[in-house]
């Protein structure tokens, strides 16, 4: 069999990486034994490298040892020579990735070494520093004027210290060309503030608190498409007098857990700020508040439908995410009025903190309306009250079946009849399987009667669903193989 070779010995790098997963097992030998392909497939295996054990482990073996904690030290500090044989790697590397597991590898030999070293990643684009402890001067020496994305810290924030926020201030002088930032920060605001107001080609960034002048900066960036902010008042700290016209994605965390109630006069304005600074075409919508439980458990976040309508203006929405508010006062009337406004709707999640409180207005007949009107959804979080209605009224007979939803939490919903429930479920959600209920409740209710009660119910329509599920995949299978049979007769 002739093979017929391309006619230049050579790919280009985009070539090569097209399919880097499925690659890299075939890369490693492929850079030892051919030359032509040595230096691309080099680029593509050192491109992202997770810490710092895999490059230090390219020394000469009298270089690097193992202390009695098996950590990787070295013998004495790092030569030019040495210096040049790493950089023959980490000038490759683009997309660092560095936790603490990797951090915890190292001894304070090697960070004592790295700190004093020459440019150690000098074609960084991207980094993601996943650890909230110490090792900043090390930190420090990965910020570089390339860095294009950060990622600083993760799930806890960084407690508050000098060193931190000056960590922090060092970053507009030493990153001036950063694009996308999430940094889990506590302490040093004022340093971010100050930092985020010299930065011109934000995209993305989430982040701690930012005072009234770096927003205001952020509003003016045309760029800026994403932006998650903290806030530990709903009225003082929220935007005001600022318009992102261009942001397509906004995540408001507030934390008043150590406040006073009552917050009912704050909430209604907080969502009439947000819907006159953020544009019509915003898509992503998230407001996360973090209280005390037992305050769920009072009226003070229980609104009416009129709170929420200033919201139906952002007709493009494909996330919202609503889930604290309590929607004992909305009914299926509006929740048509949400649904409609929100065709493009992917992920609704509204209501969760009704659980708490009384019977919900909105019925099974309101949940069919999103199904309806809102074609793309694929996950649905709320409360509401389960109980089957007539199929050939509407909405249920105007409905069309919709198979993109495979995931909804329905906390402790009331329900009424679990078997028509799970029915009407399937008829209009074939691919759902199974619903995801009882995760709003508190540690106080779980002993209750009712919501063992109901704990039953939402079991029964999950097994209902498991067996409706499984009976139209055999279907399916039957009509393909009576298909097959009538092409070969």
């Amino acid at each position: 069999m002739s093979v017929s070779y391309p006619q230049k010995p050579y790919l280009r790098y985009s070539q090569l990486s097209v399919n880097i997963p499925t690659l890299m097992i075939q890369l490693q030998p492929l850079q030892r034994t051919c030359r032509t392909f040595k230096e691309p497939a080099l680029d593509v295996l050192w491109k992202g490298v997770n810490g710092f054990k895999t490059l230090l482990s390219c020394l000469p073996k009298g270089v690097f040892t193992r202390t009695s904690e098996g950590k990787l030290s070295l013998t004495h500090p790092l030569f030019t020579g040495e210096w040049n044989t790493l950089n023959q790697y980490a000038r490759r590397i683009h997309f660092p990735r560095i936790c603490c597991s990797n951090l915890n590898d190292i001894s304070d030999r090697v960070v004592q070494a790295l700190i004093f070293a020459p440019p150690l990643l000098p074609n960084l684009r991207s980094l993601q520093w996943l650890d909230n402890r110490g090792f900043l001067p090390l930190l420090h020496t990965l910020l570089i004027p390339t860095t294009r994305s950060m990622i600083l810290g993760q799930y806890n924030y960084w407690d508050p210290s000098f060193v931190k926020s000056a960590l922090l201030a060092s970053l507009g002088a030493r990153c001036p060309s950063i694009q996308k930032l999430r940094a889990d920060v506590e302490g040093g605001s004022d340093a971010m503030s100050e930092v985020i107001c010299g930065w011109r080609n934000l995209i993305y960034l989430n982040t701690g608190v930012l005072d009234t002048r770096a927003l205001a900066h952020l509003a003016s960036l045309s760029s800026l498409k994403s932006l998650h902010f903290i806030s530990y008042d709903y009225v003082d700290d929220t935007p005001r007098n600022v318009h992102f016209l261009g942001c397509r994605s906004a995540v408001l965390s507030m934390d008043d857990s150590d406040s006073q109630l009552p917050y009912d006069p704050d909430i209604p304005d907080l969502i009439v700020s947000l819907s006159e600074c953020f544009p019509a075409a915003l898509e992503k919508l998230s407001i996360q508040v973090q209280v005390d439980p037992d305050d769920l458990r009072h009226h003070h976040f229980s609104f009416v439908f009129d709170v929420i309508a200033p919201l139906l203006s952002f007709s493009c929405l494909r996330k919202l995410d609503l889930d604290w508010l309590c929607t004992t006062d909305i009914d299926d009337d509006a929740l048509k009025s949400m649904a409609q406004s929100w065709p493009q709707l992917e992920i609704f999640r509204f209501g969760a903190a009704t659980a708490l409180l009384d019977s919900p207005s909105a019925t099974f007949t309101g949940f069919i309306h999103l199904i309806r009107y809102c074609r793309h959804l694929h996950e649905i979080m709320m409360y509401f009250r389960a109980c089957p209605i007539d199929i050939n009224s509407e909405p249920f007979s105007k409905t069309i079946p919709n198979e993109n939803i495979t995931y909804i939490e329905v906390g402790d919903s009331p329900i009424v009849d679990s078997i028509a429930v799970a029915c009407q479920i399937h008829s209009l959600l074939p691919s759902l399987s199974h619903v995801d209920y009882g995760y709003w409740v508190w540690m106080w209710a779980l002993e209750q009667p009712s919501i063992i009660a109901l704990e039953d119910e939402w079991n029964r329509v999950n097994q209902y669903l498991r067996v409706l599920t499984k009976g139209a995949e055999i279907r399916e299978k039957m009509g393909e193989l009576s298909q097959e049979c009538s092409l070969t007769a």
